[in-house]
């Protein structure tokens, strides 16, 4: 059972079908982006510098969403505003809680470099 409102809306891109490049090597397809319910989703900004004149922002999106929104792979996240993210790392199931407590959300976390 999930207490959290789910109202928000990202756009999502999954992996798709195999797809060979050019080198005659098998890769991951990109599906069409698709709209996929969410709980909320904020944005960390980070600041690198390199050097003296290099200037580099390193942003990282953070996603709850529903476990049954959750799919088998993943891809890239759109934002309201246009930004797309590439997903990083495993999504954090946290539906194994504490003396039965279940949020049934999941954390999924992107970044974005610009710079």
């Amino acid at each position: 059972m999930r207490f959290i409102p789910v109202k928000q809306t990202l756009d999502m891109q999954f992996e798709g079908e195999p797809t060979t490049d050019r080198f005659n090597n098998i890769i991951p397809g990109v599906s069409e982006w698709r709209p996929v319910k969410v709980a909320q989703w904020w944005v960390d900004k980070t600041e690198e510098r390199e050097g003296d004149s290099i200037l580099r922002t390193v942003d990282t999106l953070h996603v709850h969403l529903p476990t049954e929104n959750v799919p088998p792979s993943w891809g890239r996240i759109r934002t309201p505003d246009g930004s797309v993210w590439e997903v990083e790392g495993n999504v954090e199931d946290f539906t194994h809680g504490w003396h039965g407590w279940n949020p049934g959300l999941a954390v999924v976390h992107a970044k974005k470099v610009s710079g």
